[in-house]
């Protein structure tokens, strides 16, 4: 099988060929052109050196991403490629990146520094496969294997530990013996890694279709990364399990079920250098979980409270609870968008403007709209702006009558 590659990256590749390097696409867009994947991404590899590639692509507009390293950004028909030179790296002293980048003259020491066999194929500008550890024969297998020695690439780059994972729930592929072994007992390298990579890493992995099996099997890295798991029951882990697995491939979803059992989710999200938006809609989820969902003013109070769609909300509480139907839910939510039912204070027929107008001022207003709110969600009050006034005027003479 050869792969066709588009124009706007054989035009880069041809542009060295013809002043005498080689040029190959490598790594993932190769992966993913023999599974018949998609290809978003092209990768170059050649032997110029950083300085020959910039006066190879002088009249190209260029950025250097990262030029120390031998990597030149090229734009071709608004396309960006990153091009690097064949390399070999030296000692990880930090487990994650080359003590020193030595440049190489050879394909074969390129891809020999790479992760795994099935990352390290190459392709000329013929369409040709340049596979020198079975790549290819991973794929038809569907194994994720190191290149050489597993603890030796483990202990170069300890986030290969979680890349490893992502790509078998991904891909639905199997991890070969000696990898899995190295990876489970290399998983304490993973305490060098920063935690925005490892929030990466997992972010990626939850969302894969196979994430939940492997979660399960491979439970020891994961309360590398999350210390909080080791206080979990095993009944509490294997329900932990039984949800992930009811549930959709939704990093938020799947990230909710996680810290369902675990104590702090908030300081674990904050510690994972999780965005704020990440961290409002998950916690949300979690704040959520346990309201009513029978009735039609229920889901208007979760709508009124939800931070995210209400479909992943539904989502999750079926994953939590197996009793709730989720169909009904759906259906009840979508019967209420489509009567256009109130559900949040900017849907009232009233607003700040007009509590003041009627003499309301400071937390008056808020609490009067939500008190609104409150009565139009259960259908005590219809959405009619002299309703509701003439609601707060009576209610306003019911409680000085009170008062007095």
């Amino acid at each position: 099988m050869k792969i066709e590659i588009p124009s706007y990256v054989s035009v880069v590749m041809n542009v060295l060929c013809e002043n005498g390097y080689e040029c190959f696409v490598v790594g993932g867009a190769v992966r993913s052109a023999l599974l018949s994947f998609p290809v978003h991404d092209y990768d170059l590899t050649t032997n110029a050196l950083p300085e020959q590639m910039k006066q190879v692509f002088r009249d190209f507009k260029t950025i250097e991403t990262g030029i120390k390293h031998g990597t030149l950004t090229v734009m071709s028909d608004h396309h960006p490629i990153e091009i690097t030179t064949y390399r070999k790296d030296g000692g990880y002293s930090d487990h994650r990146h080359p003590d020193k980048v030595e440049f190489s003259s050879a394909l074969k020491e390129d891809c020999a520094r790479r992760d795994f066999t099935i990352n390290a194929m190459a392709c000329g500008t013929d369409g040709k496969i340049h596979d020198f550890f079975d790549g290819r024969k991973d794929l038809e297998n569907r194994v994720i294997r190191c290149i050489g020695i597993p603890e030796e690439r483990f202990d170069e780059d300890a986030l290969r530990i979680l890349r490893a994972l992502r790509f078998a729930a991904r891909l639905n592929f199997s991890i070969d013996e000696k990898t899995s072994d190295a990876l489970l007992s290399s998983r304490e390298l993973l305490k060098y890694i920063s935690m925005e990579r490892i929030r990466d890493e997992l972010t990626g992995f939850l969302q894969a279709p196979c994430a939940p099996q492997l979660f399960a099997r491979y439970m020891p890295v994961f309360k590398t990364v999350i210390p909080e798991l080791k206080d979990c029951t095993e009944t509490e882990k294997k329900d932990m399990v039984k949800r992930l697995e009811n549930s959709p491939a939704d990093s938020y979803v799947r990230t909710a079920l996680i810290l369902n059992s675990l104590a702090h989710p908030d300081q674990i999200m904050k510690r994972m250098k999780f965005s704020n938006r990440e961290c409002d809609i998950v916690m949300n989820l979690l704040k959520l979980k346990d309201r009513e969902t029978d009735t039609p003013s229920a889901i208007r109070r979760i709508i009124r409270d939800l931070k995210t769609e209400f479909a992943r909300y539904a989502q999750f509480v079926c994953a939590m609870d197996e009793s709730k139907d989720q169909s009904a839910m759906m259906k009840m939510y979508e019967e209420i968008v489509e009567r256009g039912d109130c559900c949040k204070v900017r849907q009232l027929a009233v607003n700040g403007n007009d509590l003041v107008a009627a003499g309301l001022k400071g937390r008056q207003i808020s609490e009067a709209l939500d008190l609104l709110l409150e009565e139009v969600i259960d259908q005590k009050l219809s959405n009619d702006r002299t309703v509701l006034l003439n609601y707060l005027k009576q209610k306003e003479k019911a409680d000085c009558s009170a008062s007095e």
